[in-house]
C-alpha cells in the first residue's frame, strides 16, 4: 500500500505547478477525496486524502471517527415516530375492543327484548298458531288428549253460556233494586234517562225550607217518645255510645230519703211472703169452687171426694 502511495505521490509531483488544477488532483484544502477511488472502495470504506506543504498527497484507509448528527438525530426521530404509532395502535385497539364489546351487549339486549315480546305476542295472543321451522317438532293437542276431561258439544255450551248471561243480568237486577243508593253505570254513550223526581207526572214535592221544618219536627216527636218510654219502662237499662256520658245513682245521691239497712229490709221481705201466703191460703178455703193452679209440672194429688177412703 506504501509502494502504491509513493508511486503515484510521484507521479502526482511530476505534474505539478503553483496553479490549482483539478485534473493535477491538487487542492488547497487540508484533507480531499481522491478522485480516482473506485467505487467499490467506496462502497467497502471511505479513503481520505492528505495534502501537505510539499503537495503531496496521501491515501488513508483509517476512516477517521465523525460524529454524525444527522444520523443520531434520525434515529430519535424514528424512535419518536414508532413510540407514537405504538401508542396509537394502543389506543385504537383498545378502543375498538370496547366497541365491539359494546356492540356485542346490544345485540343481547335486542335479542332477549325479542324474546320477551314473543313470549308477551303468544301469551296475549293465544288464538294465534304456533309457529316452528323444525320439520322434527310435533305435538299433541291439549284439549284432545285421551286424559282431557269431558268437554260439551257446541249446543249444549252455547246453552250454558245463555243461561249464565241471564244469570248475570238477574244478578244485576237483584242488587239495582236493593241498593237503589247505588249509581247507575253504563258504557253507550247513546243511551239516556230521565230524572224520576223531576218528570213532569211526578207528585208535587215540597220546598226544602218546609222538609226542614218537617225534619226537626219529627226529631222533637222521636226525642218526646224515647222520654215517655224511658219514664214508662224504668226497667229498661239505659243504652249509650258515648264514652264520655255519665250520670249518679238515684238512690245514694245527697237528696235521696232515707233507706232501710239489710237485715230490716230482708226481714220485712219474709214477713210479706208469709202475709202472701197467709192470704192464698184463706182465699183457697174460703172459695172452693176456685180450681187449683200451679205451675210446677212435677206437682200431684188426688181428688178429696173421689179418694178410695
Amino acid at each position: 500500500m506504501n509502494n502504491i502511495n509513493n508511486h503515484e505521490g510521484s507521479f502526482a509531483s511530476a505534474n505539478t505547478s503553483n496553479v490549482n488544477d483539478v485534473i493535477g488532483g491538487r487542492k488547497t484544502q487540508p484533507i480531499a477525496i481522491a478522485a480516482g477511488v473506485s467505487l467499490e472502495s467506496r462502497t467497502e470504506g471511505a479513503v481520505l486524502v492528505s495534502v501537505k506543504s510539499d503537495d503531496a498527497i496521501v491515501f488513508s484507509d483509517e476512516a477517521e471517527s465523525v460524529p454524525s448528527l444527522e444520523l443520531e438525530s434520525d434515529d430519535e426521530e424514528t424512535e419518536d415516530e414508532e413510540s407514537v404509532w405504538s401508542d396509537g395502535d394502543e389506543e385504537e385497539d383498545e378502543e375498538d375492543a370496547e366497541l365491539e364489546e359494546g356492540l356485542a351487549e346490544r345485540l343481547r339486549i335486542l335479542a332477549d327484548a325479542r324474546a320477551l315480546k314473543n313470549l308477551a305476542v303468544a301469551f296475549l295472543h293465544p288464538e294465534q298458531p304456533v309457529l316452528t321451522t323444525d320439520g322434527a317438532s310435533k305435538g299433541r293437542n291439549f284439549f284432545n288428549r285421551p286424559s282431557a276431561p269431558e268437554q260439551l258439544e257446541d249446543e249444549e255450551a252455547d246453552e250454558v253460556a245463555d243461561i249464565m248471561e241471564d244469570m248475570a243480568k238477574l244478578k244485576k237486577a237483584a242488587r239495582a233494586y236493593m241498593h237503589p243508593e247505588d249509581k247507575v253505570v253504563t258504557e253507550d254513550a247513546t243511551l239516556y234517562g230521565r230524572n224520576y223526581y223531576g218528570r213532569a207526572s211526578a207528585p208535587e214535592m215540597e220546598d226544602a225550607s218546609d222538609a226542614l221544618e218537617a225534619a226537626r219536627i219529627l226529631a222533637d216527636a222521636g226525642a218526646l217518645k224515647q222520654s215517655a218510654v224511658d219514664y214508662m219502662h224504668p226497667e229498661v237499662g239505659v243504652k249509650t255510645t258515648d264514652g264520655a256520658c255519665f250520670a249518679r245513682c238515684y238512690f245514694n245521691r245527697f237528696s235521696a230519703p232515707e233507706t232501710e239497712e239489710d237485715e230490716f229490709a230482708d226481714e220485712r221481705a219474709e214477713i210479706l211472703a208469709d202475709a202472701l201466703a197467709l192470704k192464698k191460703a184463706a182465699v183457697d178455703y174460703l172459695h172452693p169452687e176456685i180450681g187449683v193452679t200451679c205451675v210446677d209440672p212435677t206437682l200431684f194429688g188426688r181428688n178429696y171426694y173421689g179418694r178410695a177412703s
